[in-house]
């Protein structure tokens, strides 16, 4: 167990350090604010997804990087105390209330939970916004006039990072069960075009160098690639893809490239751009997972209960059926095959259906099946029995129960039955 949390920290310190370190050294030199702060991110989805027991070790390597961070790329030390307090109280603050609220799994693949973090969220930049204003204020080293910034830069961060953890957080290496090896595959192509993309769409030289000009008309087909590395990589794919291209985002608006770029100053509408560039894409990638986890559980909730359908239908020797009168075709539920040693294929429809009932029987069926077409107000349908020829060649006793389905106008359109299949034992269907 101590070993597993110590290979936890380690990781967790590499990414946050690495995070903290560029996107610190990538700061406004008057504000000391971030473009984005991906790493408060890191922070927030750790806390979100660990005891509290834990938050200790999480909080206090968090803040030593920080503060290191800071010094590293020439920060003042009373700025980065101020940036690193706010950071480590807030993304404390947005996890306590989360865990408190969320019960279950914490994970952002219910439209419920991902409501909450947004929610927090926001609560959390508005509140970590005025904290480092005042902090500023009290240590003479800035104004609250760029608060807008801090707050988006927050928020943004929180949606880059946070995800990041807790879809990577339940990540257990699989024998067999997972991601098949073409969806891996396809999933890595998006992921290489996706760099491409965003380096043409955003790097200067390697815009002039393949476009012959660096005029950034492609800065939203990285969009697509995100979007195509969720479908088959899903929400931990897609995390990956969105840090991804806020980092590339990031530093070359920093370094006066891509379309959001202003030479004239870096706080602006450069920042704001860019900020709702990268907002833009984690919102759509978080809710579009959001809809993908949820089909993704109809469906396979949906396999389960076919399956257990299915295997009930078996082991009580029953079948079910959905007839359309006007096609005359019939789906049905059931193994066919297993039960009657006839493929489902060779009786999708009444006619062939009715050539394996007992010859004596099989006027009788089809005057039943008539009726049931055109059911009279008031008269009961009434079961069917009759005797079936399997695939060998043997019979069944059939006890048929079933029922119309009207439309508004009274009019039959589906007569949906259970066939109860009792095995006889004479060629001909008497019983010996």
């Amino acid at each position: 167990m101590k070993s597993t949390l110590a290979l936890r920290i380690a990781l967790f310190a590499v990414v946050y350090g690495l995070l903290a370190y560029l996107c610190i050294g990538l700061r406004d030199p008057d504000t000391q604010s971030t473009l984005l702060w991906p790493a408060g991110g890191i922070l927030l989805g750790t806390l979100m997804v660990s005891d509290k027991r834990e938050w200790p070790a999480w909080i206090g390597v968090a803040g030593i990087l920080h503060l290191l961070a800071g010094i590293a790329t020439g920060r003042p030390l009373p700025i980065s105390l101020v940036y690193t307090l706010n950071d480590l109280i807030i993304m404390s603050a947005v996890a306590a209330v989360w865990q408190n609220r969320v019960r279950g799994h914490h994970n952002l693949e219910s439209p419920f939970n991902l409501a909450w973090f947004l929610g927090l969220l926001l609560a959390g930049g508005v509140a970590g916004a005025l904290l480092s204003s005042a902090g500023l204020q009290v240590a003479g080293a800035g104004s609250h006039a760029h608060w807008y910034a801090w707050f988006i830069a927050d928020v943004i961060g929180g949606l880059v990072g946070a995800p990041l953890v807790i879809a990577w957080s339940t990540f257990r290496a699989k024998r067999s069960g997972g991601s098949s090896f073409a969806n891996f595959y396809f999933g890595l192509l998006w992921f290489v075009l996706l760099i491409a993309a965003a380096m043409l769409a955003f790097d200067g030289p390697t815009s002039a160098a393949i476009l012959g000009t660096a005029s950034y008309e492609l800065a939203y087909l990285p969009l697509l690639f995100v979007i195509l590395v969720a479908l088959v990589w899903d929400q931990r794919g897609m995390t990956l893809a969105l840090l991804t291209l806020a980092m590339i985002t990031a530093v070359n608006t920093a370094q006066d490239e891509g379309p959001f770029a202003a030479s004239n100053a870096f706080f602006g509408n450069a920042l704001l751009e860019v900020q709702g560039y990268i907002g833009a894409a984690c919102l759509a990638g978080l809710i579009m997972t959001a809809i993908i986890a949820s089909r993704n559980r109809a469906l396979r909730q949906a396999a389960t209960w076919k399956l257990r359908f299915e295997a009930a239908l078996i082991g009580s020797q029953h079948l079910v059926y959905e007839f359309d009168p006007a096609s005359r075709q019939i789906l049905w539920g059931g193994e066919t095959l297993q039960l009657l040693g006839v493929p489902v294929s060779a009786l999708d429809n009444i006619d062939a259906f009715a050539k394996l009932i007992h010859p004596d029987d099989r006027q009788q069926f089809l005057q039943g099946l008539e009726l049931r077409s055109h059911p009279r107000p008031d008269r009961a349908t009434a079961d069917m029995a009759y005797r079936l020829r399997d695939g060998a060649g043997g019979w069944y006793h059939v006890t048929d129960t079933g029922a119309p389905l009207t439309d508004l106008d009274e009019t039959v359109y589906r007569i949906n039955g259970l066939l109860r299949l009792q095995r006889t034992s004479t060629d001909n269907g008497h019983t010996d």
